[in-house]
């Protein structure tokens, strides 16, 4: 067996590429494009609310038989049992309903996308199940998944050609457009073709927008000196977008301004609401959706400014990591922040979970690893000392009250993230939601202990 240690980095990239539809009979292919795009979303929510069904189903099982959960031969049984009724496992189910419902639908399609929709409803489940969120709905420009299989490159007459097999007799052939290519895209493809890169299962997505290929490809890591022990503790704040320090030394870096950021954004937000006004006292009719082109422009305005602001942060933060030769990059785990309402404001005009997708990918190609810490009082422990007391953060300022040591916040809270090793993947491993579930059982616990003690009331 070969050693890990041994192996190439590598990291995966999507790449989104711009597509146009050729052949012999566009107009065929563009019909089925547009069929599959609409039967895409719509299978998708079948898959979703059939196996909101089945999870019903088995539960109500389990409490009408009575069966203990915990004892792995009822809950097998059960399986059985709904296996025999139906004819199949659970996740199989929506599958073949699907195939059923949509039978328009590409066989290449029908598994990835049961796959997809499956995977995301079981991640989701348990928030549900806790009424933190709904059923997730999909809408219209929902990305056709295909199978890795399913799709091919060639070069044809200095064209890079994308040919969809759809199924058996059937096949769509569309030639990429590259633009300025400043990601390299055109090389990345012609790797691809030459066999020296590998993709993953490819998706198609058909919006207002126009035609694209978003590809999966792995590509090796970037060859930097770095030392693995040395950690880039990042914050993101309110005031600071994100302030990033190094565990062993005295190095830091804020990077961008939440004020510069805000101020742009809701200048915009203001225009937009203007011009929302204004659209008020015009006249509905056929013309809407061209009456409704600059709002929608300045919406695509707004968007595209967030997004470049974060690619600018996450860039700067990365070429700090290799300037300082971090190996690995420390992040909060976001799922949950935004309680309070000033937290959630800065959240609802900035994309930190964008901000830190971006950090993921630009640090995988230079060999840089991110982790997420647990968030729990980063920024009221004492780097110093390790001191914790309610009130040593005040705004930017933080004082320790044990050693005396004063310090920027965002400076102390991104020292204890780079040193902390209290690493996480999900909510539901960090302390402040264990505390917060512990008390919200508590509280039932106690309703129900004087509920039962009032005994029933009598009538008449």
């Amino acid at each position: 067996m070969a050693d890990e240690s041994t192996k190439p980095k590598t990291h995966i990239r999507t790449l989104k590429l711009k597509l146009k539809v050729v052949g012999d009979d566009p107009k065929t292919s563009w019909k089925r494009l547009r069929q599959t795009s609409n039967d895409t979303w719509r299978a998708a929510n079948w898959i979703a609310a059939g196996q909101f069904m089945n999870d019903q189903l088995v539960r109500r099982l389990y409490a009408r038989l009575k069966v203990d959960s915990k004892d792995p031969a009822a809950v097998q049984k059960v399986e059985d049992d709904f296996k025999a009724v139906f004819g199949t496992k659970r996740q199989a189910t929506t599958e073949r309903d699907i195939k059923q419902q949509f039978p328009d639908l590409p066989p290449c399609v029908t598994n990835t996308l049961n796959q997809f929709v499956v995977a995301s409803y079981t991640k989701e489940k348990p928030d549900m199940l806790a009424g933190n969120r709904s059923l997730r709905t999909y809408r219209k420009g929902l990305p056709i998944p295909t199978s890795r299989a399913s799709v091919d490159f060639s070069a044809q007459d200095g064209r890079h050609i994308v040919s969809w097999k759809v199924q058996r007799g059937e096949q769509i052939q569309f030639e990429v457009f590259y633009g300025r290519d400043k990601a390299g895209n055109e090389r990345t493809i012609g790797l691809i073709i030459a066999t020296e890169r590998d993709y993953g299962a490819p998706s198609i997505q058909l919006n207002e927008k126009g035609l694209f290929l978003l590809l999966p490809v792995k590509e090796p890591a970037q060859d930097a000196t770095l030392d693995p022990k040395r950690v880039v503790g990042v914050d993101l704040g309110l005031a600071v977008p994100a302030y990033a320090a190094v565990s062993d030394g005295p190095a830091r870096r804020p990077m961008g301004s939440a004020e510069d950021f805000l101020k742009t954004r809701l200048q915009m937000q203001s225009r937009r609401r203007r011009l929302q006004r204004s659209l008020v006292a015009v006249h509905g009719g056929n013309g809407r959706q061209r009456k409704m082109k600059a709002m929608d422009r300045l919406s695509e305005k707004e968007r595209h400014f967030a997004r470049t602001y974060n690619h600018m942060i996450s860039r700067r933060l990365v070429d700090f990591a290799l300037q300082v030769g971090a190996g690995q990059i420390n992040m909060e785990l976001l799922e949950g922040f935004g309680r309070d309402e000033q937290q959630a404001f800065v959240l609802r005009n900035w994309s930190f979970f964008e901000l830190q997708q971006l950090i993921g990918e630009k640090a995988a190609r230079v060999g840089i690893k991110v982790r997420h810490v647990d968030p729990y009082h980063t920024s009221q422990i004492c780097s110093e000392c390790g001191n914790w007391a309610q009130g040593q953060r005040d705004g930017r300022d933080f004082v320790c009250q044990n050693c005396g040591l004063k310090l920027d916040a965002d400076y102390n809270a991104a020292v204890n993230i780079s040193r902390s090793t209290k690493y996480v993947q999900r909510k539901e491993q960090c302390r402040a939601y264990i505390e917060r579930q512990t008390t919200t059982t508590e509280s039932d616990d106690i309703e129900k202990s004087e509920t039962d003690s009032a005994g029933p009331t009598a009538e008449g």
